[in-house]
């Protein structure tokens, strides 16, 4: 097979390929049977078609056309190879000569990943906060965890304190008319928290069973029904019934209850070792940031507007996910802000833009120090990927077929990329600020809790 590579425009390239005449031919008869099993022709059993009548019947174009089926696209995959070309998007591929006997000749042209022209990567200058764990902040866990396992006594006669849970009965007007969710019964509301009427629940604290309330609320002006934003409500409450909320002492039962371990020094141990590893990991994930962030911004590299428009479309999709996990359709947080989904979309082309040129970078900084992964450590991402699934081998298959398994092996490579930018850096251990702590307080914290729901979950 020749291949010829022709520049002809600024991250596209024209292949020129040439498949040898006895692999056409080759191609070609496996065609004719490929349509004889597949076409009907009377007085003919299926895979008996001669292939003079195959040529009657649908024309030798169909025969060369299947042939091309097969050919094309291995004679393409082999020539990126040969050349190390990258493609990023799908070619547009013109056949010039294709019959019998004579070698297939076709040019498939295609956008190919830009060149990157590499700054300074080694030796820069990067900060690494200083961790701690303070007992306020495995108190914070411990109070969490016992909230999570409150538990609700009906109170005939209590009055309902922050936190109680009451259901209730209502009905609400703005400007004396009733509107869509005016009306609701035996709805559990927590006193004091947020809820669908900002300031509603808040104003119930310290009523009693079989009392009733009218409550006045402003609606908010980001109220997400647009037409009922910066009204005042007045609703007419009755509750049904109050719950008080009943915490456990947090002693050793409780830690009994709520973990794997005996007494509560060693679930504090444990939450200690916990927050330590979460804060170590946004400590990290701040200093690759720095990394990133200086060897974009000392590379030349020009993002191809469609790797640009794929990223940003993959956000959406995930932004999607997340909104229904939230009980939202994208299309009804289209509404709700006023907005379109193109326009949601081309929202996050910034981000995008960054996100592609830091793998575009960090590939060129891999392929330049030849840095690559085991095959073990795919498999291993693989195996993982597929833990749970009805039929991991066959997913570990496609996932061979599709593209997946190559799109992991090159985000480890680029993990092992950043890895080394790291070892190669200057790192300089300072005291974090204390908008720098909070924040990474606030993420360790958050996954810490994340982390003990789950356990929580499982347990129950």
């Amino acid at each position: 097979m020749n291949v010829k590579v022709e520049h002809v425009e600024k991250n596209k390239v024209c292949l020129e390929v040439e498949v040898d005449s006895d692999k056409v031919n080759a191609a070609i008869n496996t065609a004719v049977r490929s349509l004889s099993q597949r076409v009907k022709v009377p007085g003919f059993r299926r895979g008996r078609v001669p292939r003079n009548i195959l040529e009657l019947t649908l024309g030798k174009e169909a025969i060369l056309d299947e042939a091309l089926q097969t050919l094309v696209p291995e004679a393409y995959s082999q020539a990126l190879v040969e050349q190390g070309v990258e493609p990023i998007d799908k070619p547009q591929v013109e056949v010039v000569k294709i019959e019998e006997n004579a070698p297939l000749v076709f040019k498939a042209t295609v956008e190919v990943k830009p060149e990157v022209t590499l700054g300074e990567y080694k030796g820069l200058k990067v900060t690494k906060e200083k961790v701690t764990i303070t007992e306020e902040e495995v108190e914070t866990i411990l109070k969490n965890l016992q909230e999570r396992a409150a538990t609700f006594v009906v109170a005939e006669d209590e009055p309902a304190a922050v936190g109680d849970l009451i259901m209730v009965d209502y009905t609400a007007t703005i400007d004396g008319q009733e509107f869509e969710g005016s009306k609701a019964e035996n709805m559990p509301m927590v006193v004091g928290a947020p809820g669908y009427y900002p300031g509603l629940s808040q104003s119930l604290e310290g009523i009693k069973k079989g009392e009733t309330k009218e409550v006045k609320i402003t609606l908010p002006a980001d109220f997400r029904v647009t037409e009922l934003a910066g009204k005042e409500a007045v609703f007419n409450v009755e509750v049904k019934e109050v719950h008080k909320k009943r915490l456990a002492a947090i002693d050793d039962e409780f830690a009994k209850d709520v973990s794997e371990f005996n007494t509560l020094e060693e679930l504090k141990t444990n939450i200690e070792s916990r927050l330590l590893e979460a804060k170590k990991q946004q400590v990290q994930e701040k200093m690759e940031e720095q990394l990133l962030n200086q060897i974009v911004e000392q590379a030349k590299v020009e993002v191809p507007e469609i790797m640009i428009k794929r990223r940003a479309h993959t956000m959406l999709h995930n932004f999607a996910h997340e909104l229904e996990h939230r009980g939202l359709t994208l299309q009804t947080y289209c509404e709700l802000k006023e907005t379109t989904q193109d326009k949601v979309e081309q929202e996050f082309f910034p981000l995008a833009t960054k996100s592609v040129k830091q793998e575009l970078v960090l590939d060129a900084i891999a392929k330049k120090e030849n840095i690559t992964v085991e095959p073990e450590k795919v498999e291993a991402a693989l195996d993982e990927l597929a833990t749970g699934l009805k039929d991991p081998d066959q997913a570990k298959q496609r996932w061979s077929e599709d593209g997946t398994r190559e799109v992991i092996e090159n985000s480890l490579i680029r993990e092992e990329a950043l890895a080394f930018l790291l070892q190669e850096a200057i790192v300089t251990e300072v005291e974090p600020s204390d908008s720098e702590a909070e924040e990474i307080n606030e993420a360790a914290n958050t996954e810490e809790s994340k982390a003990e729901a789950t356990e929580a979950d499982s347990d129950n």
